[in-house]
């Protein structure tokens, strides 16, 4: 694993506004090929790093879908991120992002260090709207994009839950964040799921309280320790943006678009991603859909890496490497 901080220096983003002296932190696991045929990039969602290999093994890692003995793998942090990359420092306005502005960081970024083409992208909810947004801005550089529980654009409800855990922030930013997360892993489990987890048995600790509550309460203390509440609202705001329905088609020479929808998933209904698969075929690219089958629901794409794994092993078996 190799790390650096890449400056990119000042970017113009869709807002109108200029960020000065950007700094992208990229980690690569592996070594390219003379002609690139090995390289994918690993875009995170809202939370995750530019460290693939911490937080989606099995996808990522020896043995893993993208093995870095054979490929050559690269994560950066997303603009507007805390792990490494710029982003709002505290007291001080920041503009708001959208998925757009974060390509184009990560653009400059990897062609700064010698990375001009990529044979996957791939990410899951945000990330998987940060792949999508790759295929379209550079549809001569990337081959395939991989876009894993999230479709063409952002939903009113989607919308709507990220400006409530904003608001919350707003409000007081230690407890707000606690309760934004809360709101937001309801939003990332199925009922099924808690139901047979939880379901209304008591605290596990021994508190005076459901055990769903004490998850809820656990998942605010994991996270209020490593996420700053400027760079939550300033990705969810980047995700709201969202909405590439209106993208012209490219024809043959378009990369290879795959998404993957989640069947318990209802953050990103699995119903809309198909038809978003389906509104990029019809403007000509090679456009799939797959399902991964789960009652983990948004967070599947994450919580069972293995079963996303042999969903996607037959697209990455079909690409000839030369080492």
């Amino acid at each position: 694993m190799r790390e650096q901080t890449v400056a990119i220096g000042a970017l113009a983003l869709d807002c109108g506004q200029t960020l000065p002296a950007v700094e992208q932190r990229v980690t690569v696991y592996g070594e390219p090929a003379a002609d690139a045929s090995n390289v994918v990039l690993v875009a995170h969602a809202l939370t995750g790093s530019s460290r693939a290999a911490d937080w989606w093994p099995g996808i990522v890692g020896e043995s893993g879908l993208f093995d870095p003995r054979r490929w050559c793998v690269i994560g950066v942090n997303a603009l507007g991120s805390c792990y490494g990359s710029t982003g709002p420092r505290l007291g001080e306005a920041f503009p708001r992002l959208t998925v757009r502005d974060i390509v184009r960081a990560e653009r400059r970024a990897l062609a700064q260090i010698g990375f001009q083409e990529i044979e996957f992208v791939i990410g899951g909810s945000l990330g998987g709207m940060r792949a999508l947004q790759w295929a379209l801005d550079e549809p001569q550089r990337v081959r395939n994009a991989i876009v894993v529980g999230a479709h063409d654009h952002h939903s009113a409800l989607g919308i709507a839950l990220n400006a409530l855990q904003r608001e919350a922030i707003a409000l007081d930013p230690v407890g707000g964040l606690r309760l934004a997360r809360k709101v937001a892993m309801l939003t990332y489990k199925s009922d099924d799921l808690l139901r047979r987890r939880h379901d209304r048995r008591p605290d596990r600790g021994g508190k005076p309280r459901f055990d769903v509550e004490g998850y809820l309460e656990h998942q605010a203390d994991l996270f209020s320790a490593r996420m700053e509440p400027e760079s939550y609202a300033a990705l969810t705001h980047a995700m709201d943006s969202f909405d590439v329905r209106d993208a012209d088609g490219h024809g043959g020479s378009a990369p290879s678009l795959t998404f993957v929808g989640i069947t318990s998933d209802w953050l990103f209904r699995a119903s809309e991603v198909r038809e978003a698969a389906r509104r990029f075929a019809a403007l000509g690219f090679q456009s799939r859909y797959l399902e991964l089958a789960s009652d983990h629901g948004h967070d599947a794409f994450l919580a069972e890496p293995h079963a996303l794994r042999a969903l996607l092993e037959p697209l990455t078996a079909r690409v000839p490497l030369t080492l």
